[in-house]
């Protein structure tokens, strides 16, 4: 392989990670629910980190958290809640409209899946310097910052 240069390495690398990353997102909707697709996952997750003030999340900020047309966030969240994973609830501030919220089972399957998700993670980085953890996670976490 020829040389490449560090932006060019840099690119290769993150097109295995992110390669990688879709494959194992698949995989863990799958162990939160076998009909769990990865789009649907996304949605949930969202629907976690949204409604973790308590309460429930409506679906426009799902929406715009995850850049998704409305109607993709209503579709998703029409399955979730066919799997039992989310319940519709009214919404406080508007009794015209509805939020979402995890139900019980949601919540166990979705704790359970990223626990061992986790797990999985530390198994892989078990023979790294913390350092080299720690500047990982502050790289990735500015590389974030500044993606649009």
């Amino acid at each position: 392989m020829a040389s490449t240069s560090d932006l060019g390495e840099l690119e290769v690398e993150l097109t295995r990670l992110l390669r990688r990353a879709r494959s194992a997102q698949q995989r863990t909707a799958a162990e939160v629910h076998p009909d769990l697709d990865s789009a649907g996952y996304v949605v949930l997750v969202a629907v976690r980190d949204l409604a973790a003030t308590g309460g429930g999340a409506r679906g426009g900020d799902i929406s715009d958290l995850l850049g998704l047309h409305k109607s993709t966030t209503s579709r998703n969240l029409t399955t979730l809640e066919e799997l039992g994973l989310v319940e519709r609830i009214l919404d406080p501030a508007d009794a015209r409209a509805r939020q979402v919220r995890l139900t019980t089972a949601g919540s166990a399957a979705l704790d359970r899946t990223l626990a061992g998700r986790r797990e999985r993670l530390r198994a892989r980085l078990e023979g790294w310097e913390a350092k080299d953890v720690t500047d990982l996670a502050r790289l990735l976490r500015l590389l974030n910052e500044t993606a649009p």
